[in-house]
């Protein structure tokens, strides 16, 4: 009877993942000891141990592992994240305030979009604070946790510390043990896959992947910007961020002893602070100290440094005066860290990756964030601060992030997302940002139910199920360089599709001019099989008249003017003392339905207009068009923010057509891939897609505009640009609706209805957020069983 008692109660205890040890723990029976490491003992006995198994475990909840778990969990794994902290988001959680900075400052057309895209449109139009570093608060870590807890696949381990990782055997991981505060609960979860995003690298150190910490030599991978010589230690710090306010009273502030003084305005040479109201990323401190090891060292440091900083704006700046009402509202105590452990994969990024960019079979994100390795020492180092590399020597193009860099080339079941990823020191100085983490996170945590779902580990899947991988990332709105919509299950693909109106490509006239004291270039798509002439907005301050040459060449990409020579050359005569358009005769036969551009060289005295869209406002400059400058010898630097140069093109080009819809791309690349309707007609407006014959569906996938070109940080924000209302109708011997939303901010919006066999779709846009026109960039039809 005993034996069946005690059977009865490990039977129930098994079912509530709990050990016999665990319940028994509040016992009177002998505690068991283990040895403790003075020579003493631990009653082990005295855990409350819970064991889980999923089919992924995550460990790291930043914005990477977030997004991992995330998509994991909506592919169907069974996943588990565990994050340290109470709230996720890492760096940027309100507990340290990194805002994930916006990529297209520096790169045109080349937002983040997917699963993080969907947190910046709830947040913004949720949250009161303006979205920069210092301000995130709350309504950011409230939309991640919402976002994370309404996936029925998805359990979340916070507060929980992984201090172990057992081992099946030196390639494989059979468990990580973490340790919940508050709960005193120790946790076993097992999975044939881990993905590590701890920043610091910490899952892969403890199961003995290879890895790297410090700088390569230049010359071991051909790296202009690594140093000569290799480093064992690298050498840029960790940040803490601050918040102040106005509180409408003037308000001493006396610093604490230990506080660094900055008293002389020559003690902060080169680190703008004339914006007091939030933190400052250069408050960053590293060398001489370890980076994971000195931590709370350096976490000491910095907070001494930020408390000077801020002795120096209320005390000593020749401009204290304007922060006299102003007090702390916000210290952070947790470090925006920027170094990792690199832990090495089949393929390693290196600078050659980032800025001369290659397709990868097996890429599922892309990178677009400058060379950006931040000078030694940080504020430490007083006099040297730090500045941007310039363009020629910094610059990227966006460029592939392959799934062989994300998974440990000896550890067969760990994969990595955010900072650990496998790439040289400079590389990583570009891929270790926010943003690029987050989509990257999307990828790994895709290709982690992918395993599963064909019972391989992720070597395995770069090799035979890579294409499946960057089709599934695509429909669920990432962008992987040189991929398109090959998705067979896709009734669209088919279609024939027509609008109530298609605009034509027009550039606003320009109230700026840029001085071509280097060369300036414009971008645009060509649907005409011949240009006739192009006319230029120029002002010239010369005294006499001058000749210009102008180029034209093609394009691969938006974003990429790499272009070997010119398929046309014009020369025109600017008058002295003018301002007008200046025509350049092409008369010319060229390629349709590709990009070109024209460039012109550095002419003393001249100035192209250049148009700005209004900030946050309505998208006036034309999608899928970029203006660039050559800043130094050899690369080609886009205006960002929806800048343009004004030019007229003859014939009139119309590249916003329908047909977009099912180009097979939710975003500018080798095309616009945007239907645009007339803005001149208003709304409502219509599009219909025709099929070659009736099919069976009941799913309809849209990807409206929420700006793929720039990432608004005002608060209480809607993008205007994106369809508000709008109805899904389908063809039944007359236009029966199906579907629609009323509301509608987001880009991506996945609808299904009752199953229906039709050969038309129509979707009709009743009204915007705030713009004229109807945006669309892509649409998908399905018949999905349990739709």
């Amino acid at each position: 009877m005993h034996l069946r008692r005690r059977s009865l109660l490990e039977t129930l205890l098994g079912a509530l993942g709990l050990s016999r040890e665990a319940a028994g723990a509040g016992q009177a029976a002998e505690a068991e000891r283990r040895a403790g490491a003075l020579g003493g003992y631990i009653l082990a006995d005295k855990e409350l141990v819970v064991r889980r198994e999923f089919d992924v475990v995550v460990v790291g909840g930043g914005i990477a592992g977030t997004c991992a778990a995330i998509a994991a969990a909506r592919n169907g794994a069974k996943t588990a994240l565990v994050h340290e902290r109470s709230m996720l988001g890492g760096n940027s959680s309100s507990e340290v305030r990194l805002y994930p900075e916006v990529s297209t400052n520096h790169n045109i057309w080349s937002k983040e979009l997917g699963i993080l895209e969907e947190f910046h449109t709830v947040e913004r139009r949720a949250n009161p604070e303006p979205y920069q570093e210092g301000l995130l608060n709350a309504q950011w870590d409230l939309v991640l946790y919402e976002h994370a807890v309404r996936e029925k696949n998805l359990t979340l381990f916070l507060n929980t510390t992984v201090r172990e990782v057992e081992m099946k055997d030196a390639s494989t991981i059979l468990a990580v043990h973490g340790y919940q505060m508050g709960s005193e609960k120790k946790f076993l979860l097992s999975a044939p896959l881990f993905i590590d995003s701890t920043g610091d690298g910490v899952l892969g150190y403890r199961a003995g992947a290879e890895y790297r910490w410090g700088m390569e030599a230049r010359a071991e991978f051909g790296e202009a910007v690594a140093p000569e010589r290799a480093s064992a230690q690298p050498q840029m710090g960790s940040s803490l961020f601050f918040r102040a306010r106005d509180a409408g009273v003037p308000l001493d502030y006396t610093p604490p002893e230990w506080a660094a003084k900055f008293e002389a305005e020559a003690d902060l040479r080169g680190r703008n602070h004339t914006r007091f109201e939030t933190g400052y990323w250069w408050l960053e401190v590293g060398l001489p100290m370890h980076q994971i090891h000195d931590n709370e060292e350096i976490k000491h440091e910095a907070l001494r440094q930020l408390l000077g900083v801020w002795d120096h704006i209320k005390n000593h700046c020749p401009n204290k005066e304007q922060a006299r009402n102003y007090g702390l509202d916000f210290v952070s105590f947790w470090l925006y860290k920027r170094e990792a452990r690199r832990l090495m994969g089949d393929y390693i990024l290196t600078q050659n990756d980032a800025q001369n960019p290659k397709v990868h079979a097996d890429s599922l994100a892309f990178g677009c964030w400058f060379v950006d390795v931040h000078k030694p020492g940080g504020i430490l180092a007083r006099a040297t601060p730090n500045t941007n590399p310039g363009w020629e020597e910094g610059g990227t193009v966006p460029y592939g992030i392959p799934l062989r860099s994300c998974y440990s080339r000896n550890v067969h079941n760990l994969m990595m997302a955010g900072r650990p990823i496998s790439a040289s020191y400079v590389a990583f100085s570009s891929t270790r940002v926010l943003r690029t983490g987050a989509i990257v996170g999307q990828g790994v945590g895709t290709a982690a139910a992918l395993c599963k779902k064909h019972g391989c580990g992720p070597r395995e899947l770069a090799a035979l199920h890579a294409r499946e991988l960057q089709q599934t990332l695509l429909r669920q709105d990432c962008a992987v360089p040189g991929a398109v919509n090959e998705d067979a299950a896709d009734l669209a693909r088919g279609a024939v599709v027509t609008a109530s109106s298609e605009a034509a490509l027009e550039f606003p006239e320009g109230r700026e001019f840029l001085a071509l004291d280097r060369p300036l270039a414009q971008l645009f798509p060509v649907t005409s099989r011949r240009l006739e002439w192009v006319d230029l907005l120029l002002r010239s301050t010369r005294d006499e008249a001058v000749e210009v040459t102008l180029g034209l060449r093609r394009a691969e990409f938006v974003y990429d003017l790499r272009a070997e020579g010119d398929v046309a050359v014009s020369t025109a005569r600017v008058p002295p003392r003018s301002t007008g358009y200046v025509r350049f005769r092409l008369e010319r036969a060229v390629e349709a339905e590709r990009l070109h551009y024209v460039h012109l060289p550095r002419v003393d005295g001249l100035a192209w207009a250049i148009h700005s869209d209004e900030r946050d406002g309505v998208a006036v400059s034309p999608a899928g068009c970029t203006a660039a400058e050559m800043p130094g010898a050899t690369r080609w630097h886009a205006l960002t923010n929806n800048r343009n140069f004004s030019l007229r093109v003859e014939p009139e080009q119309r590249p916003y057509g329908a047909a977009n819809v099912v180009r097979g791309s939710n975003r500018p690349d080798r095309w616009t891939n945007l239907w645009i309707s007339e803005a001149g007609r208003g709304l409502p407006a219509w599009l219909e897609l025709r099929l070659p014959r009736a099919r069976r569906m009941n799913r309809i996938e849209i990807f409206f505009d929420t700006d793929v070109n720039r990432h608004s940080r005002r608060a209480l924000y809607v993008y205007p640009d994106c369809v508000k209302r709008y109805d899904v109708s389908v063809w039944a011997g007359g236009w029966r609706r199906v579907a629609g939303e009323t509301d509608n901010y987001l880009r991506r919006r996945v609808l299904t209805f009752e199953e229906v066999e039709t050969d038309r779709v129509r979707i009709d846009v009743h009204e915007t957020n705030g713009a004229r026109s109807a945006r669309v960039y892509e649409v998908r039809l399905y018949r999905e069983a349990g739709a």
